[in-house]
């Protein structure tokens, strides 16, 4: 049956007067079996939807306290709620951020496999499950938090716009899931990505990529010593095992890509890991933090900022920095590009992208020693 329309809520006067009580007060309808509410509570209030549909029980939706939005602003969102209703949207069981992010893995591991799906989850895990952003309710989730949440980040423009991608890539699951109204989609496909030079420009030579390490507190030494050796992502060299390093060599078991690929180690390379696996079991991190758990991307960016600042060096210096400065290093000295490729975990043509101009300079100088 419907609700007899008995009050004027949308008149803050007559809201005012209203005695406390748990059953809201109803105005009339706004649509066919839809009404909105008004519960008051010893201070303020709170609006709430109902939506009557055939051969269904009466549902109830919160839509938040009258002191945030107004009268207008309640019966959008009680409008909203039941469109979102007749097109089979369900948030009993999906409801936050992460709740949709958790969904999303869990589609992406049956639909493509661990191996496809382990990137996209430990993004997750590290930005997402825990943040403020990932308690947000899907239907209350609203650009500026997006877009805050990118920029706590304190990421790289190329990295950040990764992360953002995959998040994109949950939320828009989760709209054709139904989980929320496909309206709600207009929140985060307005956030575009950072805009990202084709080229690496920061480069430390040794002297400065010594200065910093020697910096650094001790415990953290051995890890940045060790990306400023290898051609690798921090990650990489923060996922291996003792188990990994061969004699001289060392396997890559995971990575962003080119996982299970093995490198040869230099000199220096071996002798600093030889030394971290000492007296370590197979299965623990070769390069460990202070507790002897694996590195962290929070670890390393905070230890190395740290000492950016008491080095002077380039404020924009971070781990990648290391990387790259250690491939243009290896194309420089004359290793030949498919070996820094396959060392690096890359493809040939991200290094001509991204080292292209070293390559051309490179082989000027060669051509300037030909001569008849």
């Amino acid at each position: 049956m419907d609700i007899v329309a008995r009050y004027e809520i949308d008149k803050a006067g007559v809201r005012k007067k209203l005695p406390p009580r748990r059953e809201p007060y109803w105005g009339a309808p706004l649509d066919r079996g839809l009404y909105l509410g008004f519960r008051k509570l010893a201070a303020g209030g709170t609006w709430i939807a109902r939506l009557h549909s055939e051969g269904a029980k009466h549902r109830h939706k919160s839509l938040g306290y009258s002191d945030a939005i107004t009268h207008d602003q309640a019966v959008k969102a009680a409008r909203a709620w039941a469109r979102s209703l007749e097109a089979g949207v369900d948030t009993t069981r999906i409801k936050t951020v992460s709740d949709a992010c958790r969904d999303y893995v869990k589609d992406r591991r049956r639909e493509k496999g661990e191996s496809n799906v382990a990137d996209t989850a430990g993004r997750f895990r590290r930005t997402v499950y825990g943040d403020p952003i990932g308690e947000i309710e899907l239907s209350k989730l609203r650009t500026a938090h997006v877009k805050n949440w990118r920029a706590a980040l304190n990421m790289q423009p190329g990295s950040a716009n990764r992360y953002l991608s995959a998040l994109k890539a949950a939320l828009n699951y989760a709209v054709a899931s139904r989980y929320v109204d496909g309206g709600q989609a207009i929140e985060w496909k307005t956030v575009r990505p950072a805009t990202v030079t084709t080229r690496r420009d920061l480069y430390l030579d040794r002297g400065q990529r010594r200065r910093l390490i020697e910096a650094l507190a001790a415990h953290a030494q051995p890890f940045v010593r060790g990306i400023s050796l290898l051609p690798l992502r921090p990650g990489a060299l923060a996922a291996c095992t003792v188990a990994d390093l061969q004699g001289s060599s060392l396997v890559i078991q995971h990575d962003k890509v080119a996982s299970g690929r093995t490198i040869a180690l230099s000199t220096d390379a071996k002798r600093l890991l030889d030394e971290q696996a000492k007296e370590k079991a197979n299965d623990e991190p070769l390069v460990g933090y202070t507790d002897g758990s694996a590195w962290t991307r929070f670890r390393w960016r905070d230890v190395i900022q740290k000492a950016v600042v008491e080095t002077d060096l380039p404020r924009e210096t971070c781990a990648y920095t290391f990387r790259h400065s250690v491939i243009t290093d290896m194309l420089i000295g004359g290793i030949d590009t498919m070996t820094v490729a396959r060392m690096a975990g890359t493809s040939l043509s991200m290094i001509e992208k991204h080292y292209g101009h070293l390559l051309q300079q490179h082989a000027m100088d060669a051509m300037t020693k030909l001569r008849l």
